[in-house]
């Protein structure tokens, strides 16, 4: 017969000795402590994570990005999510053109489809809503501001911060491919779409170099096409 065994003889019994009772007492500390661990880990995992920067800060975005400012950053604000990785991913989407339509259908600045919209009016907007305009550039950007908050929920996890590059790779497949895609690469099983490997790993680099003077990897994203979205949003100016 174990100890444990023994000891829960002696208590049912009612003859515990002064051991028994020291006994009990450790192993219920112990757990309480472990408990209040669990606890506590739980808790730090319901926190979102913070965004780095509260203002749009990169300083080789396009200029055609760059006039959104004051709506990029209320609507990063409002979604906690950082405001350069929202202009990123404008960057990449739409050049900063408002007007811009895919041949997919998606619309404006985040390039938003229509049922990806449907979904963010209903379930990641603050404040769900029935109708909407997409073609509104302030509407377009808490769109998409909306899904990368929701991306970054379900694929950003704390042991990321506070880089956050593992995050953005991770959302930016999401953005582009949508959460099966990010869901692969979560799980280490690599991207298949061509696309969403360039695009993955473009807001990556992009995002990695936010601080620097310039960023390579916007250059190589002009050269190979991106100064045409460039050049569509400027005409709008």
């Amino acid at each position: 017969m174990d100890r444990l065994e023994r000891l829960k003889n002696r208590l049912y019994l009612n003859k515990l000795s002064r051991r028994d009772w020291l006994l009990l007492a450790i192993g219920a500390a112990v757990a309480s402590s472990v408990l209040a661990g669990v606890t506590i880990i739980k808790r730090a995992q319901e926190v979102p994570l913070k965004p780095e920067s509260t203002k749009l800060t990169a300083a080789w975005l396009p200029k055609t990005v760059k006039r959104w400012e004051g709506p990029i950053d209320e609507m990063a604000k409002k979604y906690n999510i950082d405001p350069n990785l929202l202009a990123i991913v404008m960057t990449m989407e739409s050049g900063g053109g408002s007007k811009a339509e895919s041949e997919a259908g998606a619309k404006g600045l985040m390039q938003i489809t229509d049922p990806t919209a449907s979904d963010i009016a209903k379930k990641f907007l603050k404040t769900p809503v029935t109708s909407y305009n997409l073609s509104d550039p302030r509407t377009n950007i808490e769109f998409g501001a909306a899904y990368l908050s929701h991306l970054r929920d379900v694929f950003g996890e704390r042991n990321q911060a506070p880089s956050w590059n593992a995050t953005v790779e991770l959302v930016a497949a999401g953005y582009n491919g949508g959460p099966g895609a990010a869901g692969h690469l979560y799980r280490g099983e690599g991207l298949t779409d061509a696309q969403t490997v360039v695009y993955s790993r473009d807001a990556f680099n992009m995002w990695r170099e936010r601080h620097a003077k310039s960023s390579p990897t916007f250059d190589r994203w002009v050269e190979r096409g991106g100064s045409n979205l460039l050049a569509k949003a400027e005409a709008e100016q």
